[in-house]
Parts: C-alpha cells; structure tokens; sequence
C-alpha cells in the first residue's frame, strides 16, 4: 500500500484484447502515395544529377587533337613520388570516338 490506497501499475490498464481492424482502402492510398513517393525521388535524383553534370561541365574542355599530333598519356597508379607520371610522346593514328584515339 501507497498513500493508503493499493499503487496502480502500468499493466493493470491494458485490455485483453486488442483487435486491429484491416482496411483495405486505406491500404491502396498507402501504397499509391509510397509509389508516387518512390517515382518522384527517382526523378529528383535524375534532375540533380544531370545539374551536377552541367555544372562540373562548365571548365571542362572536350580534348581537340588531330591525326599525327604528339601525346603525352597520363600513368595510373603510381607508387612512389618519383614514379613517372606520363608516358610518351605519342602520335595519334586513329579516332576512334570523339574523345577515344588511338
């Protein structure tokens, strides 16, 4: 006894049963709307990263070589600091794309 009176619990409340009614237009609204939801993120992501694109675009320059000029290739994966960095010079045969040759 508390204050002379029995303490009430937190489980002494609670309903025996517990009956969740299933409705199913409600069910359709929720997943049309989590559809659209989906649609509209996959749009978004889209657009940003076509902005993304445009914007990274704006200072680069498409590369404007000719048949028979003299290229230096950049090396990847270097190791040590005094590695070589470029290879070459090489001499354009063949293009083979606007910015693949050969």
């Amino acid at each position: 006894m508390m204050y002379g009176r029995l303490p009430i619990l937190p489980f002494d409340h609670q309903d025996d049963n517990v009956t969740l009614s299933y409705d199913s237009t409600h069910i359709n609204k929720l997943n049309q709307f989590l559809s659209k939801l989906n649609e509209q993120a996959k749009i978004n992501i889209i657009r940003n990263q076509e902005r993304y694109k445009q914007r990274h675009d704006i200072n680069r320059a498409d590369p404007s070589y000719n048949i028979g000029d003299l290229v230096l290739v950049k090396t990847l994966n270097i190791r040590h600091k005094f590695d070589i960095r470029y290879e070459g010079p090489f001499r354009i045969i063949k293009q083979l794309t606007q910015k693949t040759f050969i």
